[in-house]
């Protein structure tokens, strides 16, 4: 146990220090020094940048499937922790934008795969008991891999200007993964023959699939990646600094990692789909509020986008994202849990790429109604399709209800049959040809009591 959660702390800090290893800020400082002087191309270049390793990420989504299959969950961690620590070494050489772009999708390749892996060993070596907290680990740990990354930015290389600066975090996490993986015990391989024969369009799994649909929105809709990414922009104007990019940057990701922080005991103390709608709430309140900040006669705007954004972080850090980790490692059944994890992989990966491009070509209003409209098809699909699971796999869950109905429905037949029998006896005694009965009011009631 100790192994695979040491694997789901520094799995996680490789990942969070990866997505916040290139803020706008440091493309601009990275593009001015290298490059021609920052012209028209420069905020389509700072959406790629920012995308790259999201997009490296949902092109290991596709490819999880054979790479697991082939090489298992513990090689797969082996080769994913060296492809992620490699990647991040060879952008530490500075040669051009396009060559980072590529090096990062590598990366995210890489990291993707280690995301797939750890909630896979999560459901298959820890009890259903302790999964919740170990998911809100995993969070945390991504929260801080962020704050690290926003503090080696800012702190370290935004002053020596040595680029290979910013990449020594994730390269040194990914080490450490790799080094944990060695402990890990692999699953038998009997389990990876059943799961090849099993066909997820089945009828009996069209629920897995729904569910694995709105899991793939919780983090696209909260607008979690973006408002992390871009927080430099968010917040360029919020303070009376000349430094309010930085102090916001490291606001956002310092609540992250709070409110990661707190949702390690909720998850214990309260049920899955409590959480999920106190989410949902508190990104509508979010919402709504950065809506109101844009309007012109709102005087106290730097204010609300900083409410705005703290509501976002912890909505998202407190209860979403631990539930997102924590679903994906036990609802799917074993036999087709490689299967929805790519599905749910591909679907997050893929909305946030698109919302991560998007935010800096736009307005706020015009990336709050997409992160809007996100969150509503998450909650609809999860809050219809999506039992109390407690630890349990959405194929366990349909069984519990089947017997619990069946057992409904002969408990009412029986008592159905005991209440008929006990009408039907006065009138039989009344029949008998051989008796002469006469009955009174008060007679025939004390028959029927006795």
């Amino acid at each position: 146990m100790i192994q695979i959660i040491l694997t789901y702390i520094f799995g996680g800090l490789s990942r969070g220090s990866l997505v916040s290893s290139l803020s706008p800020i440091i493309i601009k400082m990275y593009l001015s020094h290298y490059y021609i002087p920052l012209s028209t191309l420069t905020k389509p270049i700072i959406s790629m940048m920012s995308i790259s390793a999201l997009t490296g990420s949902a092109i290991g989504s596709f490819t999880a499937i054979p790479v697991i299959k082939v090489l298992g969950r513990k090689r797969s961690l082996m080769f994913s922790s060296v492809l992620l620590a490699v990647s991040e070494l060879l952008q530490m050489i500075p040669v051009q934008w396009g060559y980072v772009v590529f090096m990062r999708i590598v990366a995210g390749i890489a990291s993707n795969y280690t995301i797939t892996v750890i909630p896979m060993l999560c459901s298959e070596f820890l009890e259903a008991n302790i999964r919740g907290s170990v998911g809100a680990l995993l969070n945390v740990a991504i929260a801080t891999g962020m704050v690290l990354s926003n503090i080696v930015q800012y702190f370290i290389f935004g002053k020596s200007k040595y680029y290979w600066t910013m990449n020594i975090i994730p390269v040194t996490f990914a080490l450490c993964t790799f080094g944990i993986s060695f402990f890990l015990k692999e699953i038998s391989p009997k389990i990876g023959v059943v799961e090849q024969k099993e066909n997820i369009f089945q009828k009996k799994f069209y629920k897995c699939f729904i569910v694995a649909i709105g899991l793939g929105f919780i983090i696209s809709g909260s607008g979690i990646n973006p408002a992390l990414q871009y927080s430099s922009i968010i917040f360029a104007d919020s303070f009376k600094s000349s430094h309010s990019s930085c102090i916001g940057s490291l606001i956002s990701s310092g609540i992250n990692m709070l409110a990661s922080i707190i949702s390690l005991p909720l998850v214990r103390i309260f049920k899955r789909k409590p959480l999920l709608i106190f989410s949902f709430i508190v990104m509508i309140i979010s919402f709504i509020i950065y809506f109101i900040s844009q309007n012109e006669r709102t005087n106290a705007k730097n204010t609300l986008v900083i409410v705005a954004t703290a509501l976002l972080t912890f909505a998202y850090s407190s209860s979403g994202g631990p539930l997102f980790y924590t679903l994906t490692a036990e609802i799917f059944p074993l036999i087709i849990k490689t299967k929805m994890m790519v599905i749910v992989m591909t679907i997050n990966w893929t909305t946030i790429i698109i919302t991560t491009f998007v935010f800096p070509l736009t307005t706020l209003v015009n990336n709050v109604i997409i992160y809007f409209c996100c969150v509503v098809m998450m909650f609809i699909l999860l809050t219809i399709w999506l039992p109390e699971s407690m630890g349990k796999t959405l194929h366990e869950n349909s069984i519990n209800m089947i017997a619990q109905k069946y057992v409904f429905t002969q408990n009412m037949k029986n008592e159905t049959k005991n209440t008929v029998q006990i009408i039907e006896q006065p009138i039989q005694i009344a029949e008998e040809p051989s008796q002469t009965v006469v009955v009174t009011e008060q007679s025939s009631l004390q028959q029927i009591v006795d």
